[in-house]
């Protein structure tokens, strides 16, 4: 019934025909029932035995807001800092989109394809796995072969930039030790094959100390100083873990000599927890991190071992999890490629099933950046209440990208995936600057501002 149809204003009915009009509603009702239990009708389309009972029809109910929408951010998204402006916002209670511009159009990710990493690991390897590294007796009397499982986080000396590293080269050392000793090391880091460094990858970013060689063995995320966050990297990762756990042992490294068939472990140490690993990653956008996990789930999904199987692990885990991918590339974990895309809309989506909490992927949610209070949002977005805005990062010179969630003041909350993009990153020759991640920070903040009320327009 469209309740926007009743009868005419002032019209009225004349009382004989009011009580006729009662008789046969009575009536009428009687014989629905009666005919029901003679099988005439199905019992469900009997009609309720309770003529005075009176119903009155709901107007449809939308997933649409009520509120007018008269906010524009149009002034944010258009400006010239704002560059070539992608994103979507959504209230997450309803699902109505609020604002859209070019949602479905993929664009470079920068460190929100971390969110992608994130995602995939907790679903595909499980929140609780934790990673292995192992000694193996060798093929040579007084060997021994390191085998590496993926931790980034071992600890190369009892102090560590990651407070919640497990595993060390002491322990290793020390359970070798107990067991006889060693003169001779040799490592295996077969687990991931090809390259260590992504073709695509700028070697500033090893030298300013955001990323390492990627092996299946490592030391510290490859850095040269063990305790700070950002410390130039190796380009031999395997070899400097062989080499530290050789000194620690006060043996040689020789890395022709290969584990002695169907041996058992010597010693074995297990890293974080792949959630622990997560939060890190998402909080301190860590590259090292970001990078070993997305390998683990192209492993664990038979799509391959190096960084070309990276985008296949991806794309399968996402389709598992029936995430729209239309555009997406997934060339590394951790968003530094240049050769990454993804849409608002991917992104979205993926927001949406942490906020739902299935697979227990509802736990990243505790582990994205709030403004004004951790992580890489620490002194950013202060137009609005601290920690209103929990989101993940992302830089590049080709993109500042900002996707998470916005706790309105009445409590209402809005999911959201944002841009701020080099038009034509191909061929462009355009960088992005501090200007742009400014203007998408002034994007957020009209956002938080317009609430509910945000319009397209």
């Amino acid at each position: 019934m469209n309740t926007q149809q009743a009868d005419a204003p002032g019209r009225r009915w004349a009382p004989w025909l009011v009580a006729l009009l009662a008789i046969a509603l009575v009536g009428g009702l009687a014989l629905g029932v009666g005919a029901a239990r003679m099988g005439l009708l199905p019992e469900s389309a009997a009609p309720t035995p309770t003529p005075t009972e009176v119903v009155v029809p709901h107007p449809t109910v939308t997933t649409g807001s009520s509120t007018p929408r008269t906010c524009s951010i149009a002034d944010d998204v258009t400006s010239s800092a704002a560059l070539d402006f992608h994103g979507i916002v959504e209230r997450a209670d309803t699902g109505e989109v609020l604002f859209a511009r070019q949602e479905d159009e993929a664009t470079p990710t920068a460190s929100v394809m971390k969110l992608v990493t994130a995602v995939t690991a907790v679903s595909t390897l499980g929140a609780d796995t934790r990673l292995p590294t192992t000694v193996y007796p060798g093929t040579e009397a007084g060997s021994v072969v390191l085998v590496g499982g993926g931790d980034p986080t071992l600890k190369s000396q009892t102090t560590s930039y990651y407070a919640q590293a497990t595993a060390s080269i002491a322990e290793l050392a020390d359970a070798v030790t107990a067991a006889g000793g060693a003169t001779t090391v040799s490592y295996d880091d077969s687990l991931f094959t090809g390259d260590t460094w992504q073709p695509s990858w700028n070697d500033a970013d090893r030298v300013d100390g955001s990323t390492s060689a990627i092996s299946a063995l490592m030391i510290d995320a490859g850095r040269a100083d063990p305790t700070t966050e950002y410390s130039p990297r190796t380009l031999t990762p395997s070899e400097d873990a062989a080499d530290a756990f050789a000194a620690a042992l006060g043996a040689d490294v020789d890395d022709t000599i290969g584990i002695e068939p169907d041996s058992e472990p010597i010693a074995e140490v297990w890293s974080p927890t792949v959630e622990q690993l997560v939060e890190t990653m998402l909080l301190d956008s860590d590259n090292v991190i970001a990078e070993v996990l997305a390998r683990l789930v192209a492993i664990e999904l038979g799509a391959g071992s190096d960084f070309d199987a990276v985008d296949a692990g991806q794309q399968l885990a996402l389709d598992a999890l029936d995430v729209p991918t239309a555009g997406f590339v997934g060339a590394d974990g951790s968003g530094l490629s240049r050769d990454n895309r993804g849409s608002a809309a991917t992104i979205v989506g993926l927001l949406e099933l942490i906020d739902e909490g299935d697979d227990g992927l509802g736990i990243l949610r505790d582990y994205l950046p709030e403004n004004m209070q951790s992580g890489t949002l620490e002194q950013r977005i202060n137009g609005v209440p601290d920690g209103a805005v929990q989101a993940k990062t992302g830089y590049t010179d080709q993109v500042y990208a900002l996707a998470g969630f916005m706790v309105l003041p009445d409590g209402v909350q809005l999911t959201f995936a944002l841009f701020v993009a080099v038009p034509n990153p191909e061929t462009d020759a355009t960088t992005t600057t501090i200007t742009n991640r400014n203007a998408l920070d002034a994007a957020a903040t009209a956002i938080y501002n317009c609430g509910i009320e945000l319009t397209n327009r």
